[in-house]
């Protein structure tokens, strides 16, 4: 009898440790407020789905590490949503906090120098999604009349999207994991 109580002990220590090194996704804060929407655009020189999925990249991320020290970021895009990570989680090129290693992937890392703890970032499939609708969209609009009523209907669509980026719940438009 005692050997199988330590058995079952043992399993539930196994059990637990697991449970214990699994990580359970964050819970998210608000959108960005619109003055630092307003304050990307002047900063990155236009209005983009890329540079907003930056922002929020880097605005979910960097609540969720919840830093005690310097943060370091490294990104995997050398693109638009460089701009939006550097606006959102403070991380630079000139503060020497950012590094870009263009794999062509859309995520984030960001790390708490003083703690080592990690976070990773990246987009949702909504959000993923939305950009290519984005980007056919803005395809179809460079193809259509000027001023057209088509014309304007699709960009009335492009503008949907874009906002859509600015004020979505960040639980539609990223998913945090803590890196083990």
């Amino acid at each position: 009898m005692k050997k199988t109580n330590v058995t079952i002990i043992g399993l539930l220590a196994i059990m637990f440790s697991a449970v214990l090194s699994f990580s359970v996704p964050t819970v998210y804060s608000a959108p960005p407020d619109p003055e630092m929407c307003n304050f990307l655009e002047k900063f990155h020189g236009h209005t983009c789905p890329g540079s907003l999925m930056g922002l929020r990249l880097g605005l979910a991320a960097k609540e969720s590490l919840n830093a005690e020290g310097k943060i370091e970021a490294k990104t995997f895009l050398l693109a638009c949503p460089v701009d939006g990570i550097q606006v959102g989680a403070g991380t630079t090129y000139g503060n020497k906090a950012l590094t870009v290693e263009d794999k062509k992937e859309m995520s984030l890392i960001l790390t708490d120098t003083k703690t080592g703890k990690q976070v990773e970032a990246k987009l949702t499939e909504q959000a993923m999604e939305k950009g290519t609708g984005f980007r056919e969209l803005s395809a179809k609009s460079r193809s259509l009349e000027a001023g057209s009523p088509e014309q304007l209907a699709v960009k009335k669509e492009i503008e949907d999207i874009l906002n859509w980026y600015r004020t979505a719940p960040d639980k539609e438009v990223v998913t945090i994991r803590t890196i083990e």
